[in-house]
């Protein structure tokens, strides 16, 4: 177990910048000065069919984009985001409301000695031997919405700590995403309330990439392998230099009807630009 003060030169920089940032952490495992790209992924513990399936999606592309997922070791959506992100190996890190020798529920314990394991973090503000309390759950979403460029919400009731994360996600000026349900359902009736005051939806991990500047490159990779055998040779000419529905005429021997169809359901895919005048080249 390791110990940071925030007058240490390598305490989080994202954190620091927090109005209320802990003035010392306990960790295990690797916490960095800057990650590369870390976003907050919370939501409720009661966590629904719609929600698990959600949860793992955008996390899956997110982690493989090479995303840092920060949650707060919670039953639900915030145990799903840290084991879906393992799952990718992929980075994570849990923020406990609880010292680090009492690890809040039980049944993850396993879950933050596999974070730690894999290069990940477990971070507290408070004393190792400390108890969970009331108190101490909505306090610690502040850090995790400090370590992190923004916040998603997936599922969130009325009155929920992923609902103080979002709010401390507003007041420190970062990105707040919220992916939308369904309007009768009471476990997201807290999304869709911060939908209506105007936080970002999404319905896919590539929005979410967008905003914050990472290129979607394991989704192109997904996309590439949905590809055809034909589409795939087209494919090859096309990362090449930009080339003409002609010249792939001549490379295939294919009909030109036939090629325009296939750079048709390419473009769709976002693997390919049509550059106009009958050229083509792949994004």
């Amino acid at each position: 177990m390791d110990k940071i003060n925030i007058e240490d030169q390598n305490y989080p920089v994202l954190l620091k910048e927090i109005t209320k940032p802990p003035q010392e952490l306990y960790f295990e495992g690797e916490l960095k000065k800057k990650e590369k790209c870390a976003l907050a992924v919370v939501g409720t513990r009661k966590i629904s069919d719609y929600g698990r399936r959600v949860t793992e999606y955008f996390v899956k592309v997110l982690a493989q984009s090479g995303v840092t997922i920060v949650s707060g070791l919670a039953l639900g959506v915030d145990g799903l985001a840290h084991k879906t992100t393992l799952r990718e190996k992929g980075r994570t890190i849990a923020v406990l409301g609880s010292g680090l020798n009492q690890i809040y529920p039980r049944i993850h314990q396993n879950l933050a000695q596999n974070i730690v394991k894999n290069q990940g973090a477990v971070v507290s503000e408070y004393d190792p031997e400390m108890n969970p309390s009331k108190i101490t759950f909505p306090a610690r979403n502040r850090i995790i919405a400090g370590l992190s460029l923004g916040t998603l919400i997936i599922e969130a009731p009325e009155k929920s700590g992923a609902l103080i994360t979002a709010q401390e996600t507003i007041k420190e000026g970062r990105k707040l995403f919220v992916v939308p349900a369904r309007i009768y359902d009471r476990n997201s009736k807290g999304s869709n309330i911060l939908l209506r005051k105007g936080a970002e939806a999404v319905i896919e991990p590539k929005e979410v990439l967008r905003v914050l500047g990472l290129k979607e490159q394991v989704l192109k990779k997904e996309q590439e392998k949905e590809l055809s055998s034909e589409q795939s040779r087209l494919l090859e000419f096309l990362r090449e230099n930009s080339v003409s529905i002609d010249f792939l005429i001549e490379k295939t021997d294919w009909p030109a009807q036939k090629i325009a169809g296939l750079l048709i359901e390419m473009e769709l895919k976002g693997l390919v630009k049509d550059l106009g005048s009958g050229k083509y080249v792949a994004v």
